[in-house]
């Protein structure tokens, strides 16, 4: 059996217990980097062991799936948040369905829908992006293909890029367009900016350095309000 187990953001406490009876039980925990993975195991004295997951390398996949096949239980965690959204783990889930395995994905942690529900923003129904290409055009054409659709958009960015992506998007949606910008969700540090694009982009822009991981919600724009659907 595979089990999909979402790992904490940043604080420990988010981890549940079923997830930490998983991973007590597997017998092995399949991971991004061994070492992140190994910190969260230690910390609640867990002592399975750990092995690199590559989702772009087949025969890893193939081993994985060989052992589910001879009847182990095992593991797949993502350095933070839940498998597969945003993170590694489509190939070895879709070979696993493809082969007939059971595959239990476990709730728990996951950034886009911590940053929705705490933003304000209608979350009924929303266009989650993940990580946009590296491209100026790409990126460009990705955050057209939303405008008008009248659902909040949701997005992950790096601190190198995030100012460019809100310049971006202020050209697309307009820089008045409200926006929320969470930086660094759960941890110590963590902190939400909310405006406009255009305000947004000019608080970073002023900072000396920009650090952390930023979750980038954006407002629909075609004046449709989501908060309460009409019924069918």
């Amino acid at each position: 059996m595979l089990y999909l187990v979402p790992t904490p953001l940043g604080n420990l406490e988010d981890i549940t217990q079923r997830s930490l009876r998983v991973l007590r039980e597997v017998r092995a925990v399949y991971c991004e980097d061994t070492r992140r993975t190994r910190v969260l195991l230690t910390h609640f004295g867990l002592h399975v062991p750990t092995l690199r997951y590559d989702d772009h390398n087949p025969r890893a996949v193939e081993q994985i799936i060989a052992r589910l096949k001879a009847g182990e239980d095992l593991a797949l965690v993502s350095d933070s948040g839940t498998p597969v959204i945003s993170d590694p783990g489509l190939r070895l889930v879709s070979r696993a369905r493809e082969e007939g395995l059971t595959v239990i994905s476990l709730p728990g942690p996951s950034a886009v829908a911590a940053a929705v529900a705490g933003s304000g923003f209608p979350g009924d129904s929303f266009m989650f992006l993940g990580f946009l290409p590296r491209s100026d055009a790409k990126r460009r054409k990705a955050l057209e293909s939303t405008a008008g659709l009248g659902r909040t958009v949701v997005l992950y960015e790096s601190p190198h890029r995030i100012v460019d992506l809100l310049g971006t998007a202020a050209e697309v949606f307009g820089p008045g367009t409200r926006s929320a910008v969470v930086r660094e969700l759960s941890k110590v540090y963590e902190e939400w900016l909310t405006g406009t694009l255009e305000e947004i982009a000019g608080k970073l822009r002023s900072r000396e350095k920009i650090l952390g991981e930023f979750v980038v919600l954006i407002t629909p724009t075609n004046g449709k309000n989501h908060s309460h659907p009409e019924r069918l």
